[in-house]
């Protein structure tokens, strides 16, 4: 057998039984790696502080659709429309925030920091609130450590001890100490600081952690959310917001307002000033021309010609449907049966005999088709239709001169009236342009004076323009989330235990499984002997059943199988180097094939260190 025969490449083993056997032997090793990064997990998870989340529900209310935005509709004042995405910019304003930051007292944070986790403590779990004196000029920053001594009833930090609502001074700014009167004094094993910090960066950290989105693209609905290691803290900051923006949206509806009813003021005495003028000069042009009222009956005149105006069109109209209608008379066209509307030409008389002519066409297409164009009833037909014809020209011009005549009448009354219209005397025309002007201020005034009362009313009852739903509430903690660390510590744990069983691969020089053999050579491997833990060399005997005794029975049959019988019966044990259990298989191997009831000579071949008659505790006689 050649080398390259020897250690020809077998097939590939399933990819899954290749990584159980070379992972398995090492499971201790991954028992231990993965508890101990479960366990690091564990206390990791432990020292993260957990963050909930606090959310509220509110209604942006769209002012065109409110009674305050109709009050100066048609002056244009109210009608800006709220558009979702600028009010959540506004909800989101560094100026409304830090409004929300000084009224809350959230520049100043209090901490217990604990072995393992640092805890924020706010309103009834904190002893102590620092509430800045002015809240306009706030410098403090740091962190200050302080504890509270409820027998002297005073608070020691950096250095001071302050009394119970005494004022404590750090970067030019004074803060008054207000102690907690329903904290529990007998709390120990606390260490307390306290974070100081302006109010732009506390409002910056709110403002990064809120978030407002509508709960649909066309829905004014927003829903507010805040992510805060305190749930009651981020609760109150939403209430509080809500509270400032409505605030503010009703100071500047009531200022537009004041500056609205302000503006029709001035007009009104503006107006009342021309109004008056106006009416001085409408008197003293009826007393100077003699005027009574020709407005009146010029307008009459002028109402007479519109309405002779309409008739004399419809007469038109008419008078062209009978032209129609003559038309389809005498061309009797290629589709008989069709009969002009009368909708314009309202004449019973005319219309029964279209009825009639109508109903005899339909017969003469009925006879045609039954008896032929030269029957008798064909014939009658015709001419009953020809008789019928001559009535409807007859009718038809009847009716034209009926409203030719009417046409006439109509014309003359327009003549009539337009000289009438034209008889206004010329001094009327200045007066109509006089009045003009009375009724223009006279608008303007009334309009003025009903747009101030509802102005008035519209700043008495003015609402809120953010309506709450659903009120803050809390829920969580999102994270962190307990599951992704004991997931993550175990994917380590795995990583750690495939790092180690590759470098243990890699510096290893020995064969550790039974595939390693046989995946690299051609040679049968008939069976595998665990190593014994003892040290006695017999591994088998007759009726043991250890796990070893069956492993020499099983290679003593395989022996058999391949082809250990009377002929061959000559074995060999050997190996490379010494200590490799040569004399432990040959007494093993050789014990067990005596138990078939064989004779066996175990003979001892190693002349420099025999280990047989020692092992066997037989004599070294020579031979």
């Amino acid at each position: 057998m050649s080398e390259d025969q020897f250690f020809n490449d077998k097939p590939q083993a399933n990819i899954l039984a290749q990584i159980v056997h070379r992972y398995l032997p090492f499971w201790p090793v991954f028992v231990m790696l993965t508890a101990v990064s479960l366990a690091v997990a564990f206390i990791y998870l432990r020292a993260q502080t957990p963050i909930y989340v606090a959310a509220a529900t509110v209604l942006l209310k769209d002012p065109q659709k409110s009674a305050d935005s109709k009050v100066l509709e048609a002056m244009n004042i109210f009608s800006e429309k709220k558009i979702v995405e600028n009010e959540i910019i506004v909800l989101r304003s560094a100026s409304l925030i830090n409004e929300v930051v000084k009224q809350l007292d959230l520049y100043v944070s209090v901490f217990n920091e604990g072995n393992v986790q640092t805890e924020e403590l706010y309103k009834d779990n904190s002893p102590v609130t620092f509430v800045a004196v002015d809240k306009e000029n706030i410098n403090g920053w740091g962190k200050f450590p302080f504890s509270v001594n409820w027998k002297k009833r005073n608070v020691e930090i950096d250095g001071k001890f302050i009394p119970f609502n005494g004022i404590f001074t750090t970067g030019n700014s004074q803060y008054r100490i207000i102690i907690n009167a329903a904290y529990n004094p007998n709390a120990t094993g606390k260490n307390f600081y306290a974070q100081f910090g302006s109010v732009p960066a506390a409002a910056g950290s709110i403002i990064g952690s809120l978030k407002a989105a509508p709960l649909s693209y066309s829905s004014t609905v927003l829903e507010l959310k805040i992510e805060t290691p305190v749930p009651l803290k981020g609760i109150d900051i939403l209430n509080k917001l809500f509270e400032l923006y409505n605030i503010a949206g009703i100071i500047d509806k009531n200022q537009i307002a004041t500056k609205t009813v302000k503006f029709i003021e001035d007009r009104l005495n503006t107006v009342t000033g021309q109004l008056d003028s106006v009416e001085r000069n409408i008197e003293n042009y009826r007393i100077k021309e003699g005027i009574t009222d020709l407005t009146g009956q010029a307008a009459i005149y002028f109402d007479n010609v519109k309405e002779l105006d309409k008739r004399n069109s419809e007469l038109e109209l008419k008078m062209e449907g009978l032209r129609g209608i003559e038309t389809y008379i005498n061309s009797k066209g290629s589709n008989q049966g069709t009969v002009p509307s009368l909708m314009l030409v309202n004449d019973p008389t005319l219309s029964g005999l279209l009825g009639q002519l109508y109903t005899t066409e339909f017969e003469l297409d009925k006879a045609n088709a039954v008896s032929g164009e030269r029957s008798e009833a064909v014939t009658q037909a015709n001419d009953k239709i020809s008789r019928i014809k001559m009535d409807i020209r007859e009718n038809i011009r009847n009716i034209r001169n009926n409203f030719s005549t009417e046409k006439a009448n109509v014309n003359a009354n327009i003549s009539l009236n337009n000289n009438l219209l034209r008889q206004v005397p010329q001094k009327e025309r200045g007066l109509l342009e006089i009045s003009r002007q009375q009724s223009i201020k006279n608008n303007i005034y009334s309009f003025l004076l009903q747009k101030r009362e509802e102005t008035a009313l519209s700043s008495a009852s003015t609402s809120a323009d953010l309506r709450v739903l659903e009120n803050g509430y809390s829920y969580g903690p999102i994270r962190p989330i307990s599951k992704n660390f004991y997931t993550m510590g175990f994917l380590v744990g795995l990583v750690l235990f495939l790092l180690y069983v590759q470098v243990f691969e890699q510096f290893n020089n020995k064969i550790l499984f039974r595939s390693e053999i046989e995946n690299k050579s051609t040679v049968p491997v008939i069976a595998e002997i665990v190593q014994a833990k003892t040290k006695n060399p017999v591994a088998i005997s007759e009726g043991m059943r250890t796990v070893i005794a069956e492993q020499f029975r099983a290679l003593r049959t395989n022996l058999a199988f391949m082809g250990f019988n009377e002929q061959h019966k000559t074995l060999m044990v050997t190996s490379s180097i010494s200590g490799e259990g040569k004399s432990f298989i040959a007494i093993n191997l050789a014990i067990s094939i005596t138990l078939t009831g064989k004779k066996v000579a175990l003979m001892e071949m190693d002349l420099r260190k025999p280990k047989l008659s020692k092992q066997l505790d037989v004599a070294r006689d020579p031979g």
